[in-house]
């Protein structure tokens, strides 16, 4: 339901600078999406008690309360806690998510939306990600959900022409190894680890050409850097001959991601930590997905070319 009143705030505030809080608004409206999928119930199960139109002993709202305890054993674990007040395990998780900082919140949607991915309900999954993921955009939160993991988002445009495609791609072309490590630079410029996000930015973009080096069946260099599995794709005929003498040019576009990782993510600190700026991590990230793209996009065409 799109109310005037949101259309009037979208007008006024279009998501063109992101804010990485997430206000008490949004908050209830994730509360909404668990009880659309999950359920909710405040209270222990009783006979003599009805929540919702559930009698609280029904198979039903044995499987809600279940689904709720995995959810905040996985939290609990992670986090270094035995439990937190509630009456059940529903009214614990809302109320922790309430109160939690950013970081710990974005963690319990985050679980919460795995744990909703294997619960069947009216809403599907795929609906109740949708619906959380134009909350943030609703908000201007510059967070997303995408394949089970909270990522960090600062250009909507960017994102959808580099991030998205990338981690779509790696999905579904069975690029798992570059996949886990572009996720986990994400889970690391996520939390401000900036140095780590360079790093695995890199060993993404390697591990794609070590990949499409092994869907070849051509020889692995000796040692997998970046330098030597560009040159072997190369050899091999991977990029589009029209671009001719560009070839070089292109390689300085996919280096820049190794050559910004060395220079700012790869030294030790020694006695003035080294400070990675925010927005260049950023442009690392956005980088990294145009030229798994790309990549990808060249090892397809190489195959019709050649077959």
């Amino acid at each position: 339901m799109e109310l005037y009143s949101k259309r009037k705030k979208a007008t006024e505030n279009p998501p063109s600078a992101y804010r990485y809080d997430l206000p008490i608004e949004f908050r209830n409206q994730v509360w909404h999406i668990w009880n659309d999928t999950i359920g909710y119930l405040e209270r222990a199960p009783s006979r003599s008690v009805l929540y919702h139109g559930l009698e609280l002993s029904d198979p039903r709202s044995a499987q809600i309360f279940g689904i709720y305890e995995q959810i905040n054993k996985a939290l609990y674990e992670e986090h270094g806690i035995t439990n937190l007040p509630g009456l059940s395990p529903c009214h614990a998780l809302y109320q922790w998510f309430q109160n939690a900082d950013t970081d710990i919140a974005l963690d319990i949607i985050q679980v919460s939306f795995q744990g909703i991915a294997y619960f069947e309900s009216t809403l599907s999954a795929a609906e109740a990600v949708n619906k959380l993921n134009r909350r943030f955009q609703e908000h201007a939160i510059g967070f997303r959900l995408e394949q089970g993991r909270i990522i960090r988002i600062d250009s909507e445009f960017l994102h959808a022409e580099a991030v998205e495609p990338a981690l779509q791609l790696m999905y579904a072309e069975g690029y798992a190894g570059s996949l886990d490590e572009f996720r986990l630079a994400h889970e690391h410029y996520l939390h401000g680890r900036y140095d780590d996000c360079l790093t695995n930015c890199l060993k993404a973009l390697e591990s794609t050409l070590q990949k499409i080096i092994e869907l070849r069946g051509w020889e692995m260099p000796g040692e997998a850097k970046f330098d030597n599995l560009f040159a072997e794709v190369k050899k091999k005929g991977l990029f589009p001959p029209f671009l001719g003498s560009h070839i070089g040019e292109l390689k300085k576009f996919l280096q820049a991601v190794a050559v910004i990782r060395n220079e700012e993510g790869a030294h030790g600190d020694g006695s003035v930590p080294n400070e990675v700026p925010d927005h260049l991590v950023a442009y690392q990230i956005h980088l990294t997905g145009s030229a798994i793209v790309f990549l990808i996009r060249c090892n397809e065409a190489f195959g019709k070319t050649k077959s």
